[in-house]
């Protein structure tokens, strides 16, 4: 959960690269760094070429070396060699024009005259709860920076573009322009659970946010881990500069007549209707709108009019390669 020295860190970003690729680096070199249209954008400084046991690496991060899990089949599919050093960027690349670079945010919140500020990451389209939630945590705080992961996803998972664009319908339509803002995090899903929770909490750190929210089962994928396993990693940790805040299950109780959760919600769960974000998926695919017990109508309305709003199959095998 660290650098070695004593940094917490969750999650390795590494360079793979193959054995003839490796063969031909030269330690205390530079070395050209492309995109995948094959454009110039960087260089590193190779200082470590190393093999490594993916085996290792997958069980110490995901805490399982099933190969069903889209991070676990991630890490096994690359490269047998590493290359590590300093990387140096010639330009600031954006993903879209939502992009925003932490020295913007920074320049945003004290614009704003923002002291404190909460994030809040997701890669769904917004409902109820994701909503309640925000607007729970923006209670305590001056401004609400939310930040969808855009990026490589799994099959089902909502396209970038329909996630920004359901957020600006939210936005537009539910909260004051001066508290609340809407960035990108462009990064691909590890869906690594616990550590990818605390990794976002120390993006959202260098965004200059001062609380982060965490709801259940944050970044994670099927039955690997438990519902609240995001929240309690941080027990394990030292200070890391920024302050989660934890909530529990939400939804809309018919009984309380509004959103609500778990820990103040008193009724039975048959007053209770869950927005699960699968179901959701469910009913947009079979062309059927979500309530607005689950999702605001103008976020219902903008994801129902995408013709095609989820990663397909072929596309998620071609991310991953």
């Amino acid at each position: 959960m660290t650098l070695e020295d004593g940094t917490v860190w969750p999650l390795p970003i590494v360079l793979d690269v193959s054995p003839e690729k490796a063969g031909n680096l030269n330690l205390h070199e530079k070395a050209g760094l492309r995109d995948p249209t094959g454009r110039l954008i960087g260089a590193i400084e190779v200082e470590e070429i190393y093999k490594y046991h993916n085996s290792d690496v997958v069980t110490g991060v995901f805490g399982t070396d099933d190969r069903d899990h889209p991070g676990v089949r991630d890490f096994y599919d690359r490269e047998d060699f590493l290359v590590g050093g300093e990387i140096y960027v010639f330009d600031e690349e954006r993903y879209n024009e939502a992009d925003l670079l932490p020295k913007e945010t920074r320049v945003l919140f004290e614009h704003h005259g923002w002291e404190t500020v909460v994030g809040f990451q997701t890669r769904n389209a917004p409902h109820r709860a994701h909503e309640y939630i925000q607007k729970s945590g923006a209670e305590l705080v001056d401004g609400l920076l939310i930040q969808p992961k855009l990026g490589q996803k799994k099959e089902g998972d909502y396209r970038d573009e329909v996630i920004l664009g359901a957020y600006r319908s939210l936005l537009d339509n539910y909260y004051p322009d001066d508290r609340a803002t809407l960035s990108v995090f462009p990064s691909k899903m590890n869906y690594a659970g616990p550590r990818e929770t605390v990794f976002d909490a120390l993006v959202r750190k260098n965004q200059a946010c001062t609380h982060f929210i965490i709801d259940q089962d944050h970044a994670s994928v099927g039955d690997y881990y438990g519902g609240f396993e995001a929240q309690s990693i941080f027990r394990e940790l030292t200070e890391i500069g920024i302050q989660p805040l934890f909530y529990n299950y939400s939804f809309y109780c018919r009984q309380c007549d509004g959103m609500t959760s778990q820990k103040i919600c008193p009724h039975e769960k048959d007053h209770q209707v869950h927005p699960s974000g699968t179901k959701i998926r469910e009913m947009i695919q079979s062309g059927s709108e979500p309530s607005e017990k689950i999702m605001s109508p103008e976020v219902a309305q903008f994801v129902m009019e995408v013709d095609d709003p989820f990663v397909n199959r072929t596309e998620a095998t071609e991310g991953e390669t």
